[in-house]
């Protein structure tokens, strides 16, 4: 006996068309692209889109790079201003003709010790293990071991080159914003032009394929659970 074959005819439908579209949207998903054109000019413009996407996106992060290593300078840059400062006004006492020899080898020591911690802050001073206050990014510090107590002019020529070295870290760290700026924004109009190009996103697609899959599913098992109680019926009345 045959049961409900009107019923089964329809699961049979639904499965059939469930398919045709699970097939559809994989084709798209296995492709990653989803024109709403199907001519060859929609596809080229889309991948021209992607692809200064993808380079705007480059580009943003690089500049977020150079922001990071350039902050980590500046904050380096600033300490060593502060060690500068505090070696002049050591020089400065030192030079003084108030001191006698004990406090001018007081004086010394105290500059010897602010010197080494100078030069330990320049050393330490990396990203991704490099040296960041080198010449090889244009930030060279070399001199500090050079300093004199008793050279003021000395001091006073590192203290300028330190401010000079702060003036090219905090330009680049300017740059490097405002190119983040124009490129995030360029990001946006080209995300909104490839938007228009584009179907439905491919998030959206996925998460409709999961509902029509959770729909067939129930439809199916309900059309099993029919089938079954009416076969239980007809073979009730048949005893």
């Amino acid at each position: 006996m045959k049961i409900s074959s009107s019923s089964n005819t329809q699961v049979l439908n639904s499965i059939t068309q469930n398919k045709s579209n699970t097939d559809s949207v994989l084709e798209k998903i296995g492709a990653t692209k989803e024109l709403s054109g199907k001519d060859s000019a929609s596809l080229v413009i889309s991948d021209a889109l992607a692809s200064q996407i993808s380079t705007l996106s480059q580009s943003v992060q690089n500049a977020n790079e150079t922001i990071s290593m350039n902050q980590i300078a500046d904050s380096s840059l600033q300490a060593l201003q502060a060690g500068t400062d505090k070696l002049n006004q050591l020089s400065v006492r030192y030079n003084s003709a108030s001191m006698n020899s004990d406090q001018k080898a007081m004086l010394q020591q105290e500059f010897t010790a602010v010197s080494k911690s100078m030069q330990d802050i320049t050393d330490q001073t990396t990203y991704n293990g490099q040296n960041l206050l080198s010449s090889n990014y244009g930030l060279d510090v070399s001199g500090l071991g050079s300093l004199s107590i008793s050279d003021q002019q000395g001091i006073s020529n590192f203290s300028d080159t330190i401010s000079s070295l702060s003036s090219v870290v905090g330009g680049r760290i300017n740059s490097a914003s405002s190119d983040i700026t124009s490129s995030l924004t360029a990001v946006t109009n080209l995300s909104s032009a490839n938007s228009q190009i584009s179907e439905t996103p491919m998030d959206q697609k996925i998460a409709s394929l999961n509902s029509d899959q959770i729909k067939l599913t129930s439809s199916v098992l309900a059309q099993i659970h029919q089938n079954s109680v009416m076969q239980q019926n007809i073979s009730a009345l048949l005893n």
